[in-house]
């Protein structure tokens, strides 16, 4: 675990208007730390002295990114019902693959959208929620 002081926080007044946070529900907190830190090789600190005891910060490389946060259940996802999150990835074939091994559900094909813009791929993490992998090649 990395201790939160090393961490770097975001220039919020640079971000204005942009995505600078996220928080994944999640049922089972040490399940779902592994699958991310299986997938992406996430780091995880918890908040000195908070009153969230179900609650970890993701790091990558030194910056905090967001948090998986411990609920008592889901929702029943059938259907897309809010946004998706997009994680960028070095291999798109190699991280769906990965995903799979982990245990995650593939929601339909890998998606070239075309020009140079890279590659995506929708898929179900072990607790249920949808996000995307994102690759430029």
């Amino acid at each position: 675990m990395i201790h939160p002081q090393t961490v770097r926080t975001p220039d919020l007044k640079d971000q204005i208007g942009r995505s600078v946070w996220f928080d994944i529900p999640v049922v089972n907190l040490a399940d779902a730390m592994s699958f991310y830190s299986g997938l992406f090789g996430w780091e995880y600190s918890q908040m000195d002295d908070s009153a969230l005891k179900d609650y970890v910060m993701i790091q990558v490389r030194g910056q905090l990114i967001g948090g998986l946060n411990r609920v008592d259940h889901l929702p029943k996802q059938k259907t897309i019902t809010g946004p998706i999150l997009y994680f960028t990835v070095e291999n798109i074939k190699a991280s769906v693959a990965r995903a799979k091994e982990l245990g995650a559900i593939l929601i339909g094909e890998i998606v070239d959208l075309g020009k140079s813009r890279g590659y995506y791929q929708w898929l179900r993490d072990r607790e249920g929620n949808l996000i995307a992998l994102w690759a430029a090649a």
